[in-house]
């Protein structure tokens, strides 16, 4: 079963498995590779150094990336997979450099018009809930540890989706989104049959409901560099 999380946790640092038939993680591809490439081509040729020098580097790089994780921990929430690759990636060829680059207009933007003031713990348990769902209907019924598996996670969700449901405030496509999750977690977490599951993941599929969870988060657009 293909598990979007880990191919795109594995893609970023190049050991995932391709070709790879989910759309949705194919233009997750497209658009971390457009992001990588945009930093790539505005940074100098990074001048050969000795080993000891890219043995300090990845000591750096190493600390920063545990405070990083640790600040993200407090908050408990992340942001946005593809950003936190190109941004990693983007630290490496900054501290790999002699002179700074001159700075130049991004080639990417961030829109979040469409969720301003949508508490970020709520757009987090969204992009999460997406993936889960995904995952989901990939299921084979004869994959018990994975029917196992989401059922844990199933219950789960459903003790923390009260709070996000709060959150939500006054985003009503946001809470309809969230009720008809919880309805669909509760159905997960009791399945009793492999005749149930196939009748849900068609369902769900149906639905709409893995969209609407897509539509309530930032969306990432390519835009020309002037």
């Amino acid at each position: 079963m293909h598990d979007c999380q880990k191919f795109r946790e594995d893609w970023v640092p190049g050991t995932a498995e391709g070709p790879v038939d989910c759309k949705e993680c194919r233009r997750f591809c497209e658009e971390a590779g457009a992001i990588l490439r945009a930093v790539a081509s505005a940074a100098p040729p990074i001048p050969e150094f000795p080993e000891e020098y890219w043995n300090g580097l990845d000591r750096q790089l190493h600390a920063m990336l545990i405070r990083e994780n640790a600040s993200r921990s407090s908050h408990a929430y992340w942001k946005w997979p593809a950003l936190a690759a190109a941004a990693a990636i983007a630290v490496v060829v900054a501290l790999g450099t002699i002179r700074p680059a001159p700075p130049i207009e991004p080639q990417i933007k961030i829109v979040e018009d469409h969720i301003q003031g949508l508490d970020p713990m709520v757009v987090a348990f969204l992009e999460r809930s997406e993936l889960f769902l995904r995952n989901f209907t990939k299921i084979e019924p004869s994959y018990m540890a994975d029917v196992d598996d989401s059922e844990a996670r199933a219950k789960q969700s459903l003790m923390e989706i009260g709070e996000k449901k709060k959150l939500a405030g006054n985003f009503a496509p946001v809470r309809i989104t969230l009720d008809e999750y919880e309805n669909v977690l509760r159905e997960i977490k009791n399945l009793d049959s492999s005749e149930e599951l196939t009748d849900l993941q068609t369902r769900i599929l149906a639905s709409g409901l893995i969209a609407n969870m897509k539509a309530y988060q930032p969306q990432v657009m390519l835009v020309r560099q002037r």
